[in-house]
């Protein structure tokens, strides 16, 4: 298993979060995993790592690539750019040196460029498994952005045609994956990210999400409309204070927006807010550990995701597993898990007005009825329970063919 980090807490970042449970599943089932990730820059999060695992599990740390001018905060494009090459062909180094091949090679992103390679050159001698999320590098929307990622979409499409198999996290993102990366949707194989909802439950306390609200001056919000991400232009936060704005004349005097998560746009989604006039019914929590985003989600009456673009979407089906009805936006691997008008709304990515009538009728619907139809639907296509199933009858697959058997 590659991932180039896999971090054991909950945080914000979903493609960790996602090789985290991946692998604890796996573990489960008595599989046999050496997982390749980046050496953590802190001691205590090698360490917090290292406890979280344990057999038949093996961490092999890789040291990441040089960053130019040093390793500093604000400069994640340029990290990756510089670094996600270099540490992807270190990680298919230190593969090939082991004195034994593994069944199968499973990466993520453009974490198996190096793996790629060898793969085209007939050197790798295993079946290569590559996940694609959200395949964000090719649909930023900021100009500069999307031209920096350039390396990066020809790394992708070059393991794209190298992989033995490609993993789409959604059928919506099928389409997406054809047309950047030229493979149709009969060669992909759909595995959907994955929660186990029950336990998402059991993280959860009201009375200690009742309490977290009043710690931030939220006493008894109604509706109480909740949003979870790394706060960042593509996630369209701005978006959703231009709709609350709009709708906040249509809703009672008791309502509130929570926002959990940290990012680069923070400081620019709180102006937004003040100028708006709103900032006594909107609150940037920040951070949460998990019990505490956990108990968030049980005290919520939606979760609204306004992204303009978006790949799978751990959050949303954490809300799902907290029967909460989802406003989002119709893009990415959105549409597969919300069912418009019977678990929640899908809007335009980027359009306010239309999402701001959702908000504002959001007090007209079932909300029950809606999140019960959002829990069944997590249970019976995102849990871990039959998402780890399909992950070893691809594995299976993938052997089978390997050494030649039907």
């Amino acid at each position: 298993m590659v991932s180039r980090r896999v971090h054991p807490a909950h945080g914000p970042g979903g493609l960790e979060r996602h090789v985290f449970d991946l692998v604890t599943q796996l573990a489960d089932e008595g599989i046999e995993i050496d997982l390749y990730s980046e050496t953590p820059d802190e001691e205590a999060r090698l360490v917090e790592a290292e406890r979280a695992f344990s057999s038949p599990v093996t961490l092999k740390w890789v040291r990441p690539g040089p960053l130019p001018l040093g390793r500093r905060k604000g400069t994640v494009v340029l990290d990756r750019i510089t670094n996600y090459f270099v540490w992807s062909q270190r990680v298919a180094r230190q593969i090939m040196e082991e004195d034994a091949r593994p069944s199968v090679v499973h990466a993520h992103g453009l974490g198996g460029w190096g793996l790629a390679r060898l793969s085209r050159s007939g050197r790798l001698g295993s079946p290569l498994v590559t996940t694609m999320q959200g395949l964000e590098e090719f649909r930023s929307h900021l100009r500069l952005k999307h031209l920096a990622y350039a390396p990066f979409r020809l790394g992708i499409r070059a393991i794209a045609r190298h992989s033995t198999a490609i993993v789409t996290t959604d059928v919506a993102l099928q389409s997406v994956v054809e047309q950047h990366l030229g493979v149709v949707p009969a060669d992909q194989t759909v595995i959907p990210n994955a929660v186990n909802p029950d336990q998402c439950c059991q993280l959860g306390d009201v009375d200690s999400g009742h309490a977290l609200l009043e710690s931030r001056g939220l006493r008894q919000p109604s509706p109480l409309f909740l949003s979870v991400g790394r706060i960042e232009a593509n996630k369209g936060f701005d978006v959703l204070v231009e709709a609350l704005a709009e709708a906040a004349h249509r809703l009672p005097p008791t309502w509130a927006w929570l926002l959990v998560g940290d990012g680069p746009e923070r400081a620019a989604v709180q102006r937004a807010i003040e100028r708006a006039g709103i900032g006594s019914r909107c609150v940037l929590f920040g951070r949460a550990t998990e019990a505490e985003l956990h108990s968030l989600y049980a005290v919520a009456s939606w979760f609204v995701h306004p992204t303009r673009y978006e790949g799978s979407s751990l959050a949303t089906l954490e809300a799902m597993a907290h029967s909460l009805p989802v406003l989002a936006s119709r893009t990415g691997g959105l549409p597969d898990k919300v069912t418009h008008g019977v678990s929640g709304f899908l809007v335009a990515p980027g359009n306010a007005r239309e999402l701001a009538e959702r908000v504002a009728t959001s007090i007209e619907v079932d909300r029950d009825a809606f999140g019960e139809a959002g829990r069944q639907l997590c249970e019976t296509r995102f849990s871990w329970t039959v998402v780890r199933r399909q992950y070893l009858d691809l594995y299976e697959r993938l052997i089978r063919f390997a050494i030649g058997e039907p």
